[in-house]
């Protein structure tokens, strides 16, 4: 399709599509339904969950509090719901999440097992056609791709990954049905991020032998998991509506429950370490200090943290292979897990560091490394993501002039807010680069872009249905800004991670997460909407219906 001169007459079929059924999907659908607006939502999995669908390996979890991590929008959903465990599983996050979809009747506008494969403008009629499974095709005016930054898997970049003969399984795509044995088997897991630190424990339970390839350490705090507290969650249920307000008011998009009630530079040194043990034990120790953002304060959290790590494993080398010398706490995606560490204290369990002996190759029967060779009967990929605007590049998305997303961000991703790309008009993309996505509590995050998106589609609805894009200097500005807040968070710019894009070869660097703090973000966007979209442009060619 000419997506420039052809079809000036295309026919609309909705008004809103929203692609992915994970939090901000299932939200967007609810709340355009509500505004009275047609629409239709697409999810390339068998049920809603997005992320909490695919990633089910044994051991997946949340690492931020229920008590946090759940929609607010609706009070009776708050209140008629109950989680089992501070920290829940990724089960019951997906049961959670479909529990919400029937409540909101959104399941019935879903088309689940279906991938969509091109997202194209017309100008002739500024209306988006879209195409998916099976050669189908339709049309809307706003697009929302709510299809997450953590969506896209990476592929291994290991000579002989399809030499094995043995069973392999990705943990961002474990099997369905969970009938993964790994009983008496020889099992090597590469990857020691998230994934791999919350799978390990459980793969060790039944392996005879377990060997970890580890690319790089990362540090590992306890989490919250364990009995929800009854006067807590009474009071969350008792006003849902003033938490939600207050997670808009605060620099994650949740309220600490707990956080360091003295600063750091106010401290003596006996007073930090009393301040910092008391943190570990409250497990809140990345806030052990009122001014914890200071380089200096998370440098103490983040010694602190490598000590309590030594001290959990037995024997000194494993120990000090595990604990991460080469960047602050926060540099990269921290962990977290009350028995990951302690897992390598089993004699079945193997540390193999790809610093000091690198995988050369994988062979039919296992993996070769530089010093030695490991038989295995099964190898899990726990090697993340192409993270943030990978889940974007799978999908041919074509804007003004034909210029695809890949080539508007060769040099790396540019938008506005987060949500908008120049030369992409009425095309909303929550949970993209330079919002502040993984290092938020994404829940909050899903329900405040999805209003923001939502409520500047009903600006132009009530202001004659233009066309709208950000400005390219107000996205040079966005990308300055998203840099700016980069620089004050220890280890952001110094650390090689995919917060950059670090984890893809041949991917250009550029820090993707704007870390200006929740507050300031929603204000940012909402000051937009009152002003009347100053750093945006109107396109009038978009005006026919």
């Amino acid at each position: 399709m000419d997506t420039k001169t052809s079809e000036p007459n295309l026919q609309l079929d909705y008004d809103v599509v929203v692609v992915g059924a994970g939090f901000a999907g299932i939200y967007a659908l609810w709340k355009a339904k509500k505004m009275g607006y047609k629409v239709k939502g697409f999810e390339r999995a068998s049920d809603v969950g997005g992320t909490w669908f695919w990633n089910s390996y044994p051991g997946a979890r949340c690492d931020v509090e229920s008590y946090n991590y759940a929609y607010f929008f609706d009070d009776s959903i708050v209140r008629d719901w109950e989680w089992s465990d501070a920290c829940a599983g990724q089960e019951e996050i997906q049961r959670y999440l479909r529990f919400v979809a029937d409540r909101c009747a959104v399941l019935e506008d879903i088309s689940f097992n279906t991938k969509i494969e091109s997202v194209q403008y017309v100008e002739a009629s500024g209306l988006w056609h879209l195409s998916y499974s099976n050669d189908k095709s339709l049309t809307c005016r706003y697009p929302i791709l709510a299809i997450g930054a953590l969506s896209e898997p990476k592929k291994p970049d290991i000579e002989g990954v399809a030499d094995f003969m043995g069973d392999t399984y990705f943990t961002s795509n474990w099997p369905r049905d969970n009938l993964v044995d790994f009983n008496g088997k020889r099992v090597g897991v590469i990857g020691t991020g998230s994934s791999g630190v919350q799978a390990i424990p459980e793969i060790a339970k039944a392996a005879s032998e377990l060997y970890v390839f580890q690319r790089t350490a990362n540090y590992v705090t306890p989490t919250r998991s364990g009995p929800m507290e009854t006067e807590l969650v009474l009071s969350i249920k008792k006003d849902p509506k003033a938490v939600r307000r207050a997670a808009r008011e605060s620099f994650g998009g949740h309220t600490p429950l707990a956080m360091g009630e003295e600063r750091y530079l106010e401290l003596d040194e006996e007073g930090r370490e009393r301040a910092l043990q008391k943190a570990w034990d409250g497990k809140y120790v990345p806030l052990a200090f009122r001014d914890a953002y200071l380089s200096e304060a998370n440098d103490a959290i983040s010694d602190f943290i490598r000590k309590k790590m030594l001290e959990q494993v037995d024997d000194p080398w494993t120990a000090k292979h595990l604990v991460p010398w080469d960047h602050p706490y926060g540099g990269k995606r921290p962990c977290m897990s009350n028995v990951y560490l302690q897992t390598y204290n089993f004699p079945h369990v193997h540390l193999i560091p790809l610093s000091e002996s690198p995988i050369e190759k994988i062979d039919e029967r296992g993996i070769k490394v530089s010093n030695q060779y490991i038989p295995l009967d099964v190898i899990v990929f726990a090697t993340g993501f192409d993270a943030i605007s990978g889940p974007l590049f799978a999908i041919d998305i074509r804007g003004l002039d034909g210029q695809s997303i890949n080539e508007a961000w060769k040099d790396g991703p540019a938008n506005y807010l987060g949500t908008m790309v120049n030369g992409f008009p009425n095309l909303f993309l929550p949970s993209s680069a330079m919002s502040p996505s993984v290092l938020s509590n994404m829940a909050t995050l899903a329900e405040q872009q999805i209003d923001f998106i939502l409520d500047s589609i009903d600006w132009l609805e009530k202001n004659g249905r233009p066309g709208m894009q950000p400005t390219k200097e107000a996205q040079n500005f966005w990308q300055q800004e998203t840099l700016r807040y980069a620089k004050k968070r220890p280890g952001a710019l110094t650390t090689k991670s995919w917060y950059s894009g670090a984890n893809i070869p041949g991917k250009p660097r550029i820090f993707m997460v704007y870390c200006g703090g929740f507050k300031r973000y929603n204000e940012t966007c909402y000051q937009e909407l009152e002003d009347g979209f100053p750093s945006y442009e109107l396109l009038t060619n978009a005006l026919s219906r």
